[in-house]
């Protein structure tokens, strides 16, 4: 009796498995999946994608003229700093400019799924830019100096003896002080 339910409980699940995995391959191929649709209207989106390479730029720019700056103070702590941002801002620009034109073709196409697919990458791609953007205004460099000359103030305890107790009285004796014998730690 037992054993007849094990045998069922095996065939039934086979059958899941089987079913299950077949019917997770009907999907037609070359679809994406979007789990929310955007409400932005196609045009809408085209045009926030063309304002996000914009600023993409701007910060690109921004950052490269700060480059530029350490590069000519020769701070290499801060022009490593900024090289850096500024090479995975131009890879999110090159990406978003790529995305906004596979937008604008899921756009001519009507292609609801791929636009909005793009549009939600174009999104992640320009807070990644805004995000790196503020990281370079982070970036610091090696420190030059203090402003203003330095000094350097001191005040001598009255309380310590005026003269070098181990000098003696006389100046003419010398105290010669012996290290203590070495002592091996395994002993």
């Amino acid at each position: 009796m037992a054993r007849s339910k094990w045998l069922l409980a095996t065939v039934g699940l086979g059958a899941v498995l089987m079913f299950g995995s077949a019917a997770a391959q009907t999907s037609p191929a070359g679809t994406v999946d979007v789990k929310a649709p955007s409400v932005t209207s196609p045009a809408d989106q085209a045009t926030l994608a063309d304002q996000y390479v914009a600023k993409m730029q701007v910060s690109a720019t921004r950052v490269r003229h700060l480059l530029d700056e350490a590069r000519r103070a020769k701070d290499v702590v801060k022009t490593t700093c900024l090289s850096d941002k500024l090479a995975q801002i131009e890879v999110a620009l090159k990406s978003a400019r790529d995305r906004t034109a596979s937008l604008k073709a899921a756009i001519a196409r009507g292609d609801t799924d791929v636009r909005n697919h793009e549009f939600s990458v174009m999104n992640v791609l320009r807070q990644r830019a805004e995000q790196l953007d503020a990281e370079a205004n982070q970036c610091i460099g090696e420190e030059l100096g203090f402003p203003g000359e330095t000094r350097s103030t001191f005040t001598i305890d009255p309380n310590i003896a005026p003269i070098d107790p181990g000098a003696g009285s006389d100046p003419g004796i010398v105290v010669v002080l012996t290290p203590p014998n070495q002592v091996s730690p395994t002993r």
